[in-house]
């Protein structure tokens, strides 16, 4: 497998929930529908994504950029004090670079800066890349209603 050569970006959204936002929306539009399924955990439309772009509030984004555009995106929401969930999307054309193992990684290193202790990912029981990057970070894994969440404690 080839290591991701992409530029890693960080938007924090404080002070730049509207670049925060675009970027979201220009990442999410150009998902297949089979990736905003893993995503979003159901099928949704371009008028949903451009209202969940404008309206979700992530803590901190993490994008991978290749070839003009950012082509992988993590999110990370604090949910309290000392825990976060965590969000990953990688375009079609993108997936098997790494790029999701090197969000993943530079996600978790940034939740320890932010004082998070837990850091939780749902994704479907077929995503058998999220699982394999969440076993290497340490994960414990409970399946749930045809999902799988995965906890590490930092």
């Amino acid at each position: 497998m080839a290591t991701a050569e992409a530029v890693l970006t960080t938007v924090s959204t404080e002070g730049s929930v509207h670049r925060a936002a675009a970027l979201l929306y220009g990442h999410w539009k150009r998902l297949s529908a089979a990736a905003i399924r893993s995503r979003f955990h159901s099928r949704v439309g371009d008028e949903w994504l451009q209202r969940r772009a404008e309206s979700c509030r992530p803590d901190l984004v993490l994008g991978l950029d290749a070839e003009g555009d950012t082509r992988a995106v993590l999110e990370v929401y604090r949910v309290g004090r000392t825990h976060a969930e965590i969000a990953l999307s990688v375009e079609d054309a993108y997936q098997g670079r790494g790029y999701g193992r090197k969000l993943f990684s530079a996600a978790l290193g940034h939740a320890r800066d932010m004082g998070i202790e837990t850091v939780e990912a749902t994704f479907s029981h077929d995503n058998r890349a999220m699982l394999q990057i969440a076993l290497g970070a340490g994960a414990k894994i409970i399946a749930e209603s045809g999902n799988r969440c995965a906890t590490i404690w930092l």
